[in-house]
């Protein structure tokens, strides 16, 4: 029996796409990012539900990402992030995959090898803007990135659709972010004036908030849907698709000055009532959170006290009357009055909310509603 499971409302994520799909301009459409599982929770799903919602495109960061959704039946346009290799464009081509091209020597060996396999495939170009990952690099050299681009447009079988990028502080810095959203778009006019009229996409969730007046032809976007930090998006109204429940397994009564846990990191200060509950790290719940995490019981906040096991923790549950063994233990959704995030927890570990849900194992259920 396993004692923790994951709700994730797939109707949520449907009315999250509707929300920011209509703060878009008519002729921005959406790329949802489901890679790593859609941050763990879950790509097949939570794509099909997209694809139902009138979701365009699909993002992955691998091949075998991609031939998943494929084979689950999704049939929108999926993108390949990770630069593509020769040996994948069999399979690129047989499951109709969109690949990326980072330069011109990879692009140049793709079309060659395409030409002689006699067939086209589409792709997208990487550039960078900014951020020193992936792509051609923008800084203080626009012209030859303008002038490798238009090469790359010109290589026969291989169809160039869009130029992306991404941002390096995401709304941090306005200065760096425009200096990069300045430099990309540059970019653009210049290929236009080389009359290459290409499709653009360089905002992700954050950006997408910070600069709703610049969106390009598509953004990318994977947490503003999911919602699993809504604060963050409050502005539209985003809500949270996850919970996370577990049950106490155990209760007792232990005395003052009693250590908790490995270490140990904590010593109680007075006679304490502990609840253990069977989840730890091996699930995902980060040693991090030691002494500064909480979980909710009877709609009231108790603390994590000691340090995270692998598969165990504790919690100091001295003022909460009633407790029992079997009672359901909140980590992530709302008990009561009172409620909490994979945001709350990444907060706490200085961390994004995708960092906090991505490590979720798959030991943990998912059970998805509304499908």
């Amino acid at each position: 029996m396993m004692y923790t499971q994951m709700d994730i409302d797939l109707d949520v994520i449907a009315e999250n796409y509707k929300k920011v799909s209509d703060r878009l301009p008519e002729e921005t459409g959406i790329i949802a990012v489901v890679k790593a599982d859609a941050y763990g929770l879950g790509a097949v799903p939570i794509a099909k539900k997209l694809e139902k919602a009138g979701c365009p495109m699909f993002a992955v960061t691998f091949m075998e990402e991609a031939v998943k959704l494929r084979e689950a039946g999704i049939k929108a346009p999926i993108l390949v992030m990770m630069p593509a290799e020769s040996k994948e464009l069999l399979i690129a081509g047989k499951h109709k995959l969109i690949i990326t091209i980072t330069d011109y020597e990879m692009a140049k060996q793709i079309s060659d090898e395409l030409v002689k396999q006699s067939y086209s495939l589409p792709a997208h170009l990487k550039v960078d803007c900014g951020l020193s990952r992936m792509g051609i690099v923008l800084k203080d050299r626009l012209e030859e990135a303008a002038e490798e681009a238009a090469k790359i447009h010109a290589l026969p079988n291989l169809n160039t659709e869009a130029v992306f990028s991404h941002l390096t502080a995401e709304g941090a810095y306005a200065a760096l972010d425009l200096a990069e959203q300045q430099r990309f778009f540059e970019l653009i006019k210049m290929l236009k004036k080389k009359n290459i009229s290409i499709k653009t996409h360089l905002m992700s969730s954050d950006p997408y908030i910070w600069y709703p007046q610049m969106p390009g032809d598509y953004i990318r976007v994977g947490s503003i849907l999911y919602g699993i930090c809504p604060e963050q998006y409050s502005c539209c109204g985003i809500k949270n698709c996850m919970s996370m429940n577990t049950y106490i397994v155990q209760i007792k009564w232990i005395p003052r000055d009693t250590e908790v846990s490995y270490g140990p990191l904590y010593r109680t200060v007075r006679r304490t009532k502990i609840a253990v509950v069977p989840v730890g790290f091996a699930d995902g719940i980060r040693r991090a959170l030691s002494n500064k995490g909480e979980m909710l019981i009877h709609g009231k906040r108790v603390p994590i006290i000691g340090k995270i096991c692998c598969d165990h923790t504790i919690l100091d549950v001295t003022d909460i009357e009633e407790v029992k063994v079997g009672d359901e233990v909140t980590i992530f959704g709302r008990n009561g009055e009172e409620s909490q995030t994979a945001g709350d927890y990444a907060e706490l570990c200085n961390a994004s909310a995708p960092e906090t849900t991505v490590i979720f194992s798959a030991r943990i259920p998912r059970n998805y509603l509304n499908m």
